[in-house]
């Protein structure tokens, strides 16, 4: 009980300061915001649901098997280095689970569902379908047993993921001397915009949702969009227009093949 209300007082306080930001200093306007907010939210709602169901069982299978078990717990260091090794290496695994998500046709079917948002805001980071959000949560588990990550480490980190989630589709924008800084080390939102370009060769990129070393070390960090940020077309890689109409849309997305015609219907 502790743990979750940590979780969701961390989660409401960097949402709450993270909306003012974008709402003091909107980097663009947003349109459609109350429809996609709509989307978002319920789709939030209905992953909430399926992790406070599918959790508990997951990580008591994790504290059953995984006691005095996993690499880690064959290394002779100290707590911290065990809980930063931790950090780093679930970091990692995000970025490579988020890369196979993109190059895996099957995984792409459920993680389109993200970058399907017409446009970009802090709500976009709660935007995934509920069955990526159990698959994500599947893999973590198998991660923390094979490693034998503990528990501490696992909360701080699911802690830093969600917040720099939200923090990189925030609709606002670092000062530029200070983004020049902060991207060698963070995903900041100018990187992670460029994720969400319509534009393949753009959408396959900047992978990280934390650390910006792994797009760095494994080549595919972009820094800027090929034509200009003014230019950076948010949505369906792809499409020029397309964005689904309704929740149900989004919901059945993983389970349809599109054809070019389904674009065109629904362009707006």
């Amino acid at each position: 009980m502790i743990d979750f209300n940590l979780r969701i007082s961390v989660f409401l306080l960097v949402f709450s300061a993270l909306l003012i930001w974008q709402w003091q200093r909107p980097r663009s306007v947003l349109l459609q915001w109350r429809q996609r907010w709509q989307h978002n939210i319920v789709l939030f709602m209905f992953g909430a649901l399926c992790v406070r169901i599918a959790q508990p069982l997951l990580l008591s299978l994790v504290a059953v098997f995984g006691q005095n078990f996993g690499l880690f717990n064959t290394f002779n260091l100290p707590f911290w280095g065990v809980v930063l090794l931790s950090v780093l290496a679930l970091d990692c695994l995000i970025y490579w689970q988020h890369r196979l998500f993109h190059e895996i046709p099957l995984l792409w079917r459920l993680h389109r569902v993200h970058h399907s948002d017409p446009e970009l805001d802090v709500s976009s980071a709660i935007r995934f379908h509920p069955i990526e959000i159990l698959l994500s949560l599947v893999i973590k588990a198998s991660a923390v047993l094979v490693l034998g990550i503990p528990v501490e480490a696992v909360l701080i980190f699911d802690m830093l993921l969600n917040a720099s989630a939200m923090f990189n589709h925030t609709n606002a924008r670092l000062p530029k001397w200070l983004e020049s800084l902060v991207q060698l080390v963070i995903i900041t939102p100018d990187l992670h915009r460029i994720h969400h370009s319509r534009m393949s060769e753009e959408t396959n990129s900047n992978y990280g949702f934390f650390l910006s070393i792994w797009d760095a070390a494994f080549r595919s960090k972009r820094k800027l969009a090929l034509n200009g940020d003014e230019n950076l077309n948010i949505g369906f890689p792809g499409t020029k227009t397309y964005q689904p109409n309704s929740l149900k849309a989004l919901l059945v997305m993983p389970f349809k093949t599109f054809q070019k015609s389904d674009f065109k219907k629904r362009s707006h």
